[in-house]
């Protein structure tokens, strides 16, 4: 039997039990409330009860591993691009419209299943879960650029600290919609958006709360095409919320090329379907640097739509 002692107030049991032990879901932790083999002080609790501190939490010590979902499934990939690797750290150069990692165990295709078949030790590090072996940071589908693998928990545990306190200088590159003219600075909150689950939006001004998530954005202009009405731009970011990029840069009138769900214009579609679903769901948005701490620099090389951008002097004036 595991035993858990409440150090400090918390307002939910199912997200505490979450907190603990990050490899098993809300829904799951919530289901095993449900069934009564999670118990508070020996009894049954509801998943929304507020816990105090000093207050015991058991349950059987083999539950979160059968919780646990399972590890992906390898699949070994011969072009796996590793752009650094020590004891400690590995950093990837993840290809554009592929997911980082399965939401499944019984999903291939993503950059996880081929970690694992070139690192299998790295199954069950990390505190995402068991379905994303190691992962420090995670890209949207159609972005490109560096994910970071820690090869142990302690590793995994010091460089989330630093995503967490935003230690890490995130510097992507982006085709945007538009005459992008001077350096800017965007400082705007962002929360989900509650008519779609899948978006992002700015919130108004508003004290630090619960679902309110301060987010800076630093955009500097490379180049612009007159004949693409297109900005190559370089952004540099230290908070990391979801979509952050996507959603800063469409409210100020430039979304990225392609990223339709943002208002962004989408790729003229080849012939098939396949190739048509790869367009409606790609865009130019690619992770071309992170500086870690203690001063680790990892780059990635540009991909092809922006070749040699880095070394552009600024055309925009």
């Amino acid at each position: 039997m595991t035993i858990l002692t409440v150090t400090e107030s918390v307002p939910r049991l199912d997200r505490f039990l979450h907190q603990q032990m990050a490899a098993v879901s809300i829904k799951r932790w919530r289901q095993a409330l449900r069934s009564g083999e999670v118990l508070v002080e020996g009894r049954r609790a509801a998943k929304g009860a507020a816990m105090r501190a000093g207050q015991r939490i058991s349950f059987p010590a083999d539950l979160p591993v059968r919780l646990a979902p399972a590890k992906p499934q390898p699949e070994p990939e011969t072009d796996l691009e590793i752009l650094y690797r020590d004891d400690n750290l590995l950093a990837l150069n993840k290809p554009a419209n592929c997911h980082t990692h399965p939401l499944t165990a019984s999903e291939t295709g993503t950059l996880a299943n081929c970690l694992i078949a070139a690192f299998p030790e790295l199954v069950g590090v990390g505190g995402f879960g068991s379905l994303q072996p190691g992962l420090l940071n995670r890209l949207d589908y159609a972005t490109s650029g560096i994910v970071l693998v820690a090869r142990s928990n302690a590793v995994w545990g010091d460089i989330r600290r630093q995503f967490d306190h935003h230690l890490i200088r995130k510097e992507y590159l982006a085709e945007v919609e538009g005459r992008f003219v001077t350096e800017a600075i965007i400082e705007k909150n962002l929360t989900h958006d509650r008519s779609d689950r899948r978006r992002m939006v700015v919130s108004p001004p508003a004290e630090p709360c619960r679902g309110l998530y301060p987010a800076r954005t630093e955009v500097c202009p490379l180049q612009f095409e007159a004949s693409r009405n297109l900005t190559r731009v370089r952004l540099v970011m230290y908070s990391g919320v979801m979509h952050q990029l996507r959603v800063h840069l469409a409210e100020v009138g430039h979304p990225i090329f392609g990223d339709t769900l943002y208002g962004g214009k989408p790729f003229s579609l080849d012939k098939g379907k396949e190739s048509e679903t790869i367009a409606k769901n790609s865009f130019h948005l690619h992770c071309s640097q992170l500086i870690l701490a203690d001063g680790l620099a990892i780059k990635a090389p540009p991909p092809d739509w922006c070749k040699n951008s880095t070394e552009l002097t600024i055309q925009v004036s």
